[in-house]
Formats: C-alpha cells, sequence, structure tokens
C-alpha cells in the first residue's frame, strides 16, 4: 500500500444494528488508530497521517455520525459507547492489539477505549482532554451544542458560522469575557468554510460526541486505567488547565503540559512507538447494507469515487446521474424507488460530492464526468447499464451513451435542462455565482436562498412575476439543507460544470441515441414545461412522475430494460 492514503467504508453489525464505518488507512507496520475531534472527521488527520506513515499502519475511522459514517441513532450516547462502537470498528478489519493517538474527542475516545478495553490497546497518547467541573460541565450541556435545525430564512447557518467563529476567539465559544478570550488569530474564510463542511456533515448529529466527551468524567476514569498512556496539551489548547485536575497513582499514565503543538505531537509519537500494536490484514471489500443504499468507495486512476448502491440483482443495473452541483445524495430518494426492483447505483461526479479526484486537464465536463462513471463501471465489472440523468446528469447520460453505445441498455432522462441562446445567456450571467467564503458568513445565506428561490422562482434568479413558479412549493427545511451542503462540497466544480451545460449539443446528441432514449418529469418541476415541449418536438417517450421522488421507481423501471 505504501504511503498512500486510501479511503474506504466496512460493513459492520454490531449494538447499534447494521451500520457502516468510513476510514482513512496508510503506512506499513505495527497498527495505531488514530481518532479525530468533534465535530471534524479523519480528514482533519491527513497531515499527521502522512507524518506518521513511516512507523505505522494508519487507520483513522470517521466516529459514528461524523464525516461518512452513519451515526449511531440515539440523541445521547456515553463516550464507553464510541469506545465499543470503535471496537466493533477494529474487530470489522481484522485488527489485533493496537496502539492510539487521538485529538481532543479523540484523545477521550481513546481514553475510553483503554480504559473499557485494556487487552486490546498496547499505548495511548490523548492530546487535549477536557475535565469540566460540575458547574462548567452543566453550563456547557445547557449552552455549548444546541440542536442543528435549518430555518426557513436560514438564520442556521448564519448561527453555524457565527458559533465556528467564535470557537477561535472565546472557549468556551459563548463565553464572552476577557476571561475567556483565547490568544491566537481567527483562521482564514478558507479554514473556517473547511470546518462549516464538516459541522454540516455532521448536521444533526454534531452533538452526540460532543456531549458525551464533556460528560465524561476523566478524572475518575484516569486513575483506574491499566495501560501505558500519555495526556498531554499545548499551551495554546485552552484545556491545557484540565490537566491540573487529573491524577494518576500507578504509574502507567504521563500527564505532562507541551510548551507547543509540534512538542505535544513529539511526545505523542515517542508513546506509541514506544509500545507498539500488531499489524492489519488486507483491507477487507464493503459488503452490502440489507434494505437501503450503501456506500462504497472506488479507486480509479484519477482518485477516490463515492458511489451509492443498493436494491435487488438484475440483469442490467440502474445508474442513477446527479447534475451540477447535486451529488449521490440528492438523488438518493430517486435511487430508493428504483432499488426497490432494480440494482441501483448512483455514483459522485468529479468535484462533487464526496468523490475526491485528482483535477482533469481538461476541466469539469460532461465529457471527464461520462469518463469517470465508465471507469468506475468498469472498476466494478458492469459492461453494460441503463442510465437515468437527472437535470445536467442527463447531459453526462447522453455523453456515456454517444462514448460508448455498447455499454448502454436504455437512457431516461429526468428533467433535461433544455434553454434556447437567450436563456443560457441568462444563466451565465445570472446563474454562477461563487460561494467562496468570505469573512462574515454571507456566502452560507447566499447559498441558502439561491435553493430556496429555485422553488419558487424559474429561473432561480428571475424574481419577477414573469418568473413566479406557480406550483405548490417545496420547501422541506432539511431537503434545502441537504442540497446547500452539495453546493457549498462542489464550490467550483458545480459552476465548470454547468458553464459547459449551457453549451451542451442537447438535440445533436438526443438524435444520436435516440431509439434508447425516454423523458420524465414532474409537473411540481419548474423544468416540466421543458421536458414536455422537448419530448413533443423530438417525439420521444414521454411519462409524467407524480407524487414523491421515492414513488417514481416503478414509472422509471417501466422506461428501462427489462
Amino acid at each position: 500500500m505504501g504511503n498512500k492514503i486510501q479511503q474506504q467504508f466496512v460493513t459492520l453489525d454490531g449494538q447499534w444494528g447494521t451500520r457502516q464505518v468510513h476510514y482513512r488507512r496508510t503506512g506499513t507496520g505495527p497498527l495505531l488508530l488514530m481518532l479525530h475531534q468533534s465535530p471534524q472527521s479523519s480528514r482533519e488527520l491527513i497531515p499527521l497521517m502522512e507524518l506518521w506513515s513511516e512507523y505505522f499502519t494508519i487507520v483513522a475511522p470517521d466516529s459514528p455520525g461524523y464525516g461518512l459514517s452513519d451515526p449511531l441513532g440515539v440523541d445521547e450516547a456515553e463516550l464507553s459507547d464510541f469506545a465499543t462502537a470503535a471496537i466493533e470498528f477494529m474487530d470489522a478489519i481484522g485488527a489485533g492489539r493496537f496502539g492510539i493517538y487521538g485529538f481532543h474527542t479523540g484523545g477521550m475516545i481513546g481514553v475510553a477505549i483503554a480504559h473499557g478495553y485494556p487487552d486490546r490497546v498496547t499505548s495511548f497518547a490523548c492530546n487535549g482532554i477536557a475535565v469540566p467541573t460540575d458547574q462548567e460541565l452543566e453550563e456547557i450541556l445547557s449552552v455549548y451544542m444546541p440542536r442543528f435545525e435549518p430555518r426557513w430564512d436560514g438564520g442556521h447557518l448564519a448561527w453555524a458560522w457565527a458559533k465556528n467563529r467564535e470557537q477561535t476567539i472565546f472557549f468556551p465559544w459563548h463565553n464572552h469575557t476577557l476571561d475567556g478570550r483565547m490568544d491566537f488569530p481567527m483562521p482564514s474564510p478558507e479554514h473556517q468554510q473547511i470546518s462549516i463542511r464538516e459541522f454540516l456533515r455532521a448536521g444533526y448529529h454534531y452533538h452526540v460526541a460532543y456531549r458525551a466527551a464533556f460528560a465524561f468524567h476523566a478524572e475518575r476514569v484516569v486513575p483506574e486505567l491499566k495501560v501505558s498512556g500519555l495526556i498531554t496539551s499545548a499551551t495554546w489548547d485552552p484545556i491545557q488547565p484540565h490537566l491540573a485536575r487529573l491524577t494518576h497513582e500507578p504509574g502507567c499514565v504521563c500527564i505532562t503540559e507541551s510548551d507547543t503543538l509540534e512538542e505535544s505531537l513529539e511526545r505523542c509519537l515517542e508513546q506509541v512507538r514506544t509500545h507498539t500494536g500488531d499489524g492489519l490484514p488486507a483491507t477487507p471489500a464493503t459488503t452490502p447494507v440489507p434494505g437501503r443504499l450503501w456506500n462504497q468507495r472506488v479507486e480509479t486512476d484519477g482518485g477516490s469515487v463515492l458511489v451509492k448502491r443498493g436494491g435487488q440483482d438484475s440483469a442490467v443495473p440502474v445508474v442513477v446521474l446527479h447534475g451540477a452541483g447535486g451529488s449521490s445524495a440528492t438523488v438518493a430518494s430517486i435511487a430508493a424507488g428504483l432499488a426497490e426492483t432494480r440494482s441501483v447505483l448512483a455514483i459522485d461526479l468529479p468535484g462533487h460530492g464526496e468523490t475526491e479526484c485528482d483535477p482533469d486537464p481538461d476541466g469539469i465536463t460532461m465529457a471527464t464526468c461520462a469518463a469517470l462513471a465508465l471507469e468506475v463501471l468498469d472498476k466494478l465489472n458492469l459492461p453494460v447499464v441503463d442510465l437515468v440523468g437527472v437535470e445536467g446528469g442527463a447531459f453526462v447520460a447522453l455523453e456515456m451513451a454517444d462514448r460508448h453505445p455498447d455499454r448502454v441498455g436504455r437512457l431516461t432522462l429526468l428533467h433535461p435542462p433544455e434553454l434556447n441562446a437567450e436563456q443560457a445567456d441568462a444563466w451565465r450571467e445570472s446563474g454562477l455565482p461563487s460561494f467562496e467564503p468570505d469573512w462574515f458568513g454571507g456566502h452560507l445565506l447566499h447559498c441558502w436562498h439561491m435553493v430556496r428561490d429555485s422553488r419558487l422562482y424559474f429561473p432561480w434568479f428571475q424574481r419577477d412575476q414573469k418568473g413566479i413558479h406557480w406550483q405548490e412549493p417545496e420547501l422541506d427545511n432539511r431537503r434545502l439543507q441537504q442540497e446547500v451542503t452539495e453546493y457549498l462540497k462542489a464550490e467550483g466544480a458545480w459552476q465548470e460544470l454547468l458553464r459547459d451545460q449551457l453549451a451542451y449539443p442537447l438535440l445533436e446528441k438526443l438524435a444520436v441515441s435516440r431509439d434508447k432514449i425516454a423523458l420524465c418529469a414532474s409537473p411540481r418541476s419548474p423544468w416540466y414545461g421543458v421536458t414536455e415541449s422537448l419530448a413533443t418536438r423530438t417525439e420521444l417517450p414521454f411519462s409524467v412522475l407524480h407524487d414523491t421522488p421515492r414513488k417514481w421507481g416503478a414509472i422509471l423501471a417501466a422506461t428501462l430494460s427489462p
């Protein structure tokens, strides 16, 4: 494997049922488990994984409910639950004994693992530990982590950005006093945007591990530890003073301050190199989760692609393709409906969702998206598929059929976004806003209202009487937030793909594959009239979709291969 960082999902059955854990793996040598802070993911550990991979085989899971790992399905949990969940993960990947490094919440989960499962842990290093007093804990539990719930006005995003800023100014973030002020500069908007994306990935579950960590009572647990360990914290860390609240009589745990982050990391590395773990078998294949869509990583020449899969075995699988700014998550309800009768895949296209690919020299276009999707099918040994393209994903489907007609059985195009020259020019001028982060978070509200206005006006930027979309508005706040999150993850990429879409020769491509094509549209979509008109002019089969996307499966399946 060398020192390349790979990403994988493992499916396990445990105390919280069947769930998937997303993790990163790199290096060779004895096994080290790395654990991230909340509400981040293993992504934050990439630099350290690269540095330490010469010493260890490193696995870094996303904790349950964070990053891309399934949550435990509970609103509150103990840190011992996260320790058990980590052991379930290590069992699932074939791990024996191992060392642990963790930062903040991750370090405290490491302490909980060492406490609850000492026979599995050779050594641990905890970099930052919270030991609140009873009064501090009461305040933190009441104020620090309010539940995240989208608001119609986008106010939840303004709050999330402001909270993220405050966490770099005060500790706790709600303690707006001189005593609470921290002595380091506010990170750049770009750095804060990374944190916001991780927060939004955790979303409705962000508070669970947070709460568990603060309520851990490390002062009771640490004296009982029987595993060699280090607990440290750098001077800049606002919880470094909490080290003085810990004692450990037996002497197998060293509790010490560090002057700098670099010093704390050096001490942690020395600790886990002194008592090393076992090796680790080869990465196990990802297995399905019965009854629902499940995630799989596919390694391509360009990088790691996320694919959602599910459904019944069928002679010809169905691939669902999203458009610019979307992802497999935004078309998951359509894929789930098809999965009731067909084998289904939904692919995150380049620069979108959770696909992480090297930049293509030709940019992000319909052609490069089609090429990546075809490579994924090659890796999965799927020679022939049917395609369902949703909005701009319809153009990716057409490109795949044009390039490799032998690989495509049928194409169903759902709301293909046909525009005339004048309309395309209007989109180029007004429909490609940048959501580059600014200091004050206004870009988040810009994105929220763009997505929300797309339900109220057509096009979304024509906010006059002529642009009113006269259908019952689909304004479910959680659905809107999901789309906002995907746009923010695809910043830069979605605009590039949409620019290519605006110049795409739709009628020409339809003519090439017309014998395979069917068109579908929902009357509630602003693209309904466009699709109906396109079907009339091209004399292509046209089906009307009613109810919710989850119920479209039977109609869509009827347009595909038997």
